[in-house]
C-alpha cells in the first residue's frame, strides 16, 4: 500500500528578500521519508527602505541624481526579474491546486512580466546613461585598490623591479607625449560634451509613468515576487525626483533658443550610435523630437545616415515598422502604373478623366510610398521634404476625386462644371501651398492637418447642393450612389488613422510583434486608401451617362 501527496509552498521573507520553493517528494509507507528540496535565492543588493536612496539635496549634482536613479531602477528591475523567473521554474511543475491559478497562467503572466522589464530595462539604459562623476576622494579611491605593501625607500622598491633601460632608449619607444595627451584630451572633450543632462531628466516623467504601468501589471496577480512595498517605493522616489527643487531649477536654468541647434544635433548623433549608423533597429524614445509620430508605436524604428542612402533603398526590403506602410501604397500603385500603359493593357483604355484621377491617385501612393521610405532617413530637412510631399499628394487625389464627380454631374451645363472645376484647382493648389508651411508637419497641429484636407473633401457639397437645386435631391442621390461606398472607406480608414487603433489598446507584447512589420493604424488606413480609390475608379464609369444629360433627354 502505497500513497502520494504533492504541494508546493512558496515562501517570501521580506526582511531579507528571499525567496522559498518547497516541494514534498513522493513517498511510500514503505520506503524512508525524502528529505525536502528548499531553494534559496538570497538578492545581494536589497531594495532601499526610504527615499533618502535617493539624495535630492541641492549640494547634489545632476551627474550624481541621473547615477542614482539609473543604478536603483537596474537593480529592482534585476530583482523582480530574478524573483518573477522562478514562476517559470521547473520546481512549480506541480504547483496546481483546486481553485488557484494554474501553472500555465502563471507562466504567461510571468513572460509578459519579463518583457516588460526587458524593455523598460532597454529604455533607461538608453536615456540614464551610465555616468561616475561623483566626488572622488583618496579614501574612497584605495577602497577600490588591493592593498600594496608598504616600501620604506625608493631603493626597496627598486629592488622589486626589473632593470629599466635608460631614460634617452626609454623615450625611443614611447610616442610623442605631448601629442598623445592632447588627442587624449580631445577625446575627453567630445565624451563631455555629448553628455546632456536635460534629456535624462526630460525622461523622468515617462519613466514614472512605465513604472506606474509595470506596478498595476505587478498588482493583477497575487503572487510571492517581494515585499508589495517596494513595488511602490521606486515610484515615489521617481515622483520625488520630479517635485526636487534641484531638478527644477536645473532643467529651467536652459536657454532653449541657443541650444535647441545643438541639443537637436546631438539628439540625432546619439540616435544614429543607437542604431549603429543605420544598420539597428531603435526604439521611439530614442528617436529625436522630429522623428517621433506615434507614441504607441515604440519599436522597430530606422535611422539610417543620408550618406548611407543605400541603406535606405535596402530597407525597402526589410521588416521595420514602416514596411507594411511603404507596400500597402507601393505595390498597388505599381499595379495601376503598369495596367495604365497602353501597349500593356489595350482593352483597358480610359477617358481622360478616369485617366487623370487614376494618375493622381499613383501619384499619392507613390509620395506616400517614399515618404514611408524616408521616414527613416537621419537627415530632417530630406525626411520633412518627403513628409510635405505626401501631403501635397493626398490633396490632389481629394481635388480629382471631387473633380470626377463637378466632370459627369454637369457635362450638359459646361459654364457650372468649368466654375466648379476652378474651385477643384484651387483646393489642390491650396493643398500644395499649407503642407509647406513650417507648423504643417509638426505633431501637436496633427488634428489641424486632418482638418484641412476634411475641408478640401467639403467642397464637394457645393456642387452636390447645387444639383439637388437644379434637378431635385433625389436625382442627385441617385446619381452620387456609386460613390458612396469609397467615401464610406475612406471615413473609417480616417478612424483608424485619427485613433490610433489598434496600437493604442493591444498589450507590450503584441506590440512588439506588430511594430516588427508595421501592422498598425497606419497600415490598415493605407489598405482603405486603396479599396477607395479601387471603389472610385468603378464608380466613374456609371456616372458617366451624367445626371444632367439624362434630365435633359
Amino acid at each position: 500500500m502505497s500513497t502520494t501527496t504533492t504541494a508546493t509552498v512558496v515562501e517570501t521573507s521580506p526582511e531579507v528578500n528571499i525567496i522559498r520553493l518547497r516541494r514534498n517528494a513522493r513517498r511510500r509507507l514503505s520506503t524512508p521519508t525524502l528529505t525536502i528540496q528548499t531553494h534559496r535565492i538570497q538578492f545581494c543588493h536589497p531594495f532601499p527602505p526610504s527615499l533618502e536612496a535617493l539624495d535630492l539635496s541641492t549640494s547634489s549634482s545632476p551627474a550624481q541624481i541621473i547615477g542614482s536613479l539609473r543604478f536603483l531602477v537596474l537593480s529592482y528591475l534585476a530583482e523582480l526579474e530574478q524573483r518573477i523567473a522562478l514562476i517559470e521554474s521547473p520546481d512549480l511543475e506541480k504547483w496546481q491546486t483546486k481553485g488557484e491559478l494554474t501553472i500555465e497562467e502563471a507562466r504567461q503572466w510571468a513572460q509578459e512580466t519579463l518583457e516588460m522589464l526587458e524593455s523598460l530595462r532597454n529604455d533607461v539604459c538608453s536615456h540614464l546613461p551610465d555616468i561616475h562623476l561623483s566626488d572622488i576622494t583618496v579614501d574612497n579611491l584605495k577602497s577600490h585598490l588591493p592593498d600594496f605593501p608598504d616600501v620604506p625607500s625608493i631603493s626597496d622598491m627598486r629592488a622589486h623591479l626589473p632593470d629599466v633601460p635608460s631614460i634617452n632608449d626609454m623615450r625611443s619607444h614611447l610616442p610623442d607625449l605631448p601629442d598623445c595627451i592632447s588627442v587624449k584630451l580631445d577625446n575627453v572633450r567630445s565624451k563631455f560634451h555629448d553628455i546632456d543632462f536635460h534629456t535624462p531628466l526630460d525622461y523622468v516623467p515617462t519613466l514614472s509613468e512605465r513604472l506606474k504601468s509595470l506596478q498595476t501589471h505587478l498588482s493583477t496577480m497575487e503572487l510571492p515576487i517581494g515585499p508589495p512595498g517596494s513595488h511602490s517605493m521606486l515610484s515615489d522616489l521617481v515622483d520625488s525626483l520630479l517635485s526636487s527643487e534641484l531638478v527644477t531649477d536645473f532643467l529651467q536654468s536652459a536657454t532653449p533658443e541657443d541650444d535647441v541647434f545643438e541639443r537637436a544635433a546631438r539628439e540625432v548623433t546619439r540616435a544614429v550610435k543607437r542604431s549603429f549608423e543605420g544598420v539597428h533597429l531603435i526604439s521611439y524614445h530614442d528617436l529625436p523630437e522630429p522623428w517621433q509620430n506615434n507614441s504607441f508605436v515604440t519599436q522597430g524604428y530606422r535611422f539610417i545616415p543620408i550618406e548611407r542612402w543605400h541603406l535606405i533603398i535596402m530597407s525597402l526590403f526589410a521588416f521595420h515598422n514602416e514596411f507594411l506602410n511603404i507596400h500597402t501604397h507601393l505595390i498597388p500603385g505599381l499595379l495601376w502604373a503598369i495596367n495604365s500603359i497602353p501597349f500593356v493593357n489595350p482593352s483597358g483604355v480610359e477617358d481622360v478623366p478616369e485617366a487623370l484621377f487614376m494618375a493622381f491617385a499613383i501619384i499619392c501612393l507613390f509620395s506616400s510610398a517614399m515618404w514611408h521610405t524616408m521616414a527613416g532617413c537621419a537627415h530632417c530637412p530630406s525626411m520633412e521634404f518627403c513628409a510635405r510631399v505626401d501631403y501635397v499628394g493626398i490633396g490632389w487625389l481629394i481635388s480629382a476625386s471631387v473633380g470626377t464627380v463637378v466632370h459627369y454631374g454637369f457635362q450638359c451645363r459646361p459654364e457650372l462644371e468649368k466654375l466648379f472645376l476652378i474651385g477643384c484647382l484651387l483646393t489642390g493648389l491650396l493643398g500644395n501651398i499649407c503642407p509647406f508651411m513650417k507648423w504643417f508637419n509638426e505633431v501637436r497641429y496633427r488634428g489641424w492637418r486632418i482638418v484641412f484636407f476634411l475641408s478640401l473633401a467639403f467642397f464637394s457639397l457645393a456642387p452636390l447642393a447645387t444639383m439637388a437645386i437644379l434637378f431635385t435631391p433625389k436625382a442627385m442621390a441617385a446619381f452620387i450612389s456609386p460613390v458612396v461606398p469609397s467615401l464610406i472607406s475612406y471615413v473609417v480608414g480616417l478612424v483608424f488613422y485619427a485613433t490610433h487603433i489598434p496600437e493604442r489598446f493591444i498589450s507590450e507584447k503584441w506590440s512588439r510583434y506588430l511594430d516588427r512589420i508595421g501592422g498598425g493604424s497606419h497600415a490598415i488606413w493605407h489598405c482603405f486608401i486603396v479599396l477607395a480609390v479601387a471603389q472610385h475608379k468603378a464608380a466613374i464609369r456609371l456616372m458617366k451617362d451624367g445626371i444632367a444629360c439624362r434630365m435633359y433627354a
